[in-house]
């Protein structure tokens, strides 16, 4: 075998750790790494030292555990050593496969439903210890490519992979089906637990991919939750319905009732209106044809009628009510109260004055005495006057009554013959 004086790595790319084919080397030989290597050196089982990228020139003066490699070999009068060399790869490798195989069994939080789910994805290492790759990897090997990484850590990461992919998918609030589409915080929080994996073997992981979370079209679970799906979506549309319903329902009673109430309001200002006219003449004219209404209807109600008649006190009341009745009807204002004393209705807010006051106690209106009218005609009389001025009508001079007992007193006379009290002027 030839005795070297360059050693270099003459391994393809996709190598991780390459051992130099040859052991025997010139004391001065040249040592080439490039920037992506590491070379160590290894006599007897033992790694005696490693060499970065650069190049070297191996001399016992530059480097002196070479003298431990010196063997009795000459080669053109320059002696030898023996070693081997292993260059191991540190550069990125890239898209080395994972897969979950069989389906992961996951129960959906939200319908309860057992899901069948799928992943398969990629990731990147490097060898971060070229030593303890070496050692606790490589070994007797010798060599080692990228697949057979992959080969090596199968296992353990799918271990991994799918313990953390079920935890994540049953631990959530969405369902399943939204949750596998959060592939990257998924990955990112594997990333960490993989790369404890890695780092006992002197690796170190790069980049961790999911390239998809899936549950197969065809299988049963994927259905049910389809069909459960769609129905949540009509249960949905249905009480979104329901309310737009009730909302438009109390919108109209809202606007029916504000009807009634604008309908209630013109009806009450309606009646204040033909209040106001029917009192326009100051004699109380709301209250008479209340009471004419009133009369109307006791004289149509023949049942009733009888019934009083019957009793003996038709007679009494239909004297009581005719009294009443004539003073509300009457050409003045004045009504008798319950002891006899006459009283005035004011004019202005209708309250009961006392006879012979002046003013209006509740409002202060003068109270003006009503003149007489002709009975013909209606027209104002004035007193003293024995026909009427504008049909000349015969005045029919009203005979004073007591106002204490309501007989009749002859003119003249200044106190009542049958009470004894005074007669007013």
């Amino acid at each position: 075998m030839p005795i070297m004086n360059v050693i270099k790595n003459n391994a393809s790319g996709n190598m991780l750790c390459y051992k130099v084919p040859y052991e025997d080397f010139n004391v001065g030989s040249q040592l080439i790494v490039a920037e992506y290597e590491e070379a160590l050196f290894m006599k007897d089982g033992l790694v005696e030292n490693s060499f970065g990228p650069g190049k070297y020139s191996l001399t016992t003066e530059n480097y002196p555990f070479i003298t431990k490699f010196m063997s009795k070999l000459l080669t053109g009068g320059v002696s030898a050593f023996n070693c081997k060399v292993y260059y191991i790869n540190k550069s990125h490798h890239l898209e080395l496969k994972w897969g979950t195989g069989s389906a992961l069994r996951v129960l959906d939080p939200v319908w309860g439903i057992e899901m069948h789910v799928q992943a398969r994805g990629a990731y990147t290492v490097q060898v971060k210890d070229g030593k303890k790759f070496f050692l606790k990897l490589v070994g007797a090997n010798g060599s080692m490519e990228e697949n057979e990484i992959v080969r090596n850590f199968r296992t353990a990461f799918i271990q991994n992979i799918t313990d953390e992919l079920a935890n994540y998918l049953t631990s959530q609030d969405a369902e399943v089906l939204v949750s596998i589409n959060r592939k990257k915080q998924l990955a990112d929080g594997l990333a960490p637990m993989l790369n404890e994996i890695l780092d006992e073997y002197g690796l170190e992981l790069v980049n961790f991919y999911i390239e998809s979370i899936e549950v197969p079209e065809n299988d049963d679970s994927m259905k049910r939750v389809r069909e459960m799906r769609i129905q949540r979506k009509e249960r949905e549309f249905e009480r979104e319905q329901n309310v737009e319903d009730e909302r438009m329902r109390f919108s109209l009673r809202r606007e029916s009732s504000e009807a009634d109430r604008y309908v209630s309001g013109q009806m009450a200002h309606a009646d204040y209106e033909r209040m106001a006219i029917r009192d326009q003449d100051g004699n109380n004219g709301w209250a008479r044809q209340e009471a004419a209404e009133i009369m109307r209807a006791a004289a149509k109600n023949e049942g009733i009628a009888g019934g009083i008649m019957g009793a003996g006190v038709g007679l009494g009341m239909g004297v009581q009510m005719g009294d009443v009745m004539g003073q509300l009807m009457g050409n003045n204002n004045s009504i008798m109260a319950g002891n006899g004393e006459p009283k005035v209705i004011c004019s202005n807010c209708n309250a009961v004055v006392p006879a012979g006051m002046a003013f209006c106690g509740n409002c202060g209106t003068k109270v003006e005495s009503k003149k007489p009218k002709c009975a013909s005609c209606g027209a104002d009389l004035i007193p003293g006057m024995k026909f009427c001025g504008n049909c000349g009508t015969m005045v029919v001079q009203q005979k004073k009554k007591c106002t204490n007992c309501g007989m009749e007193v002859p003119e003249g006379m200044k106190f009542c013959g049958s009470c004894g009290s005074k007669v007013e002027e």
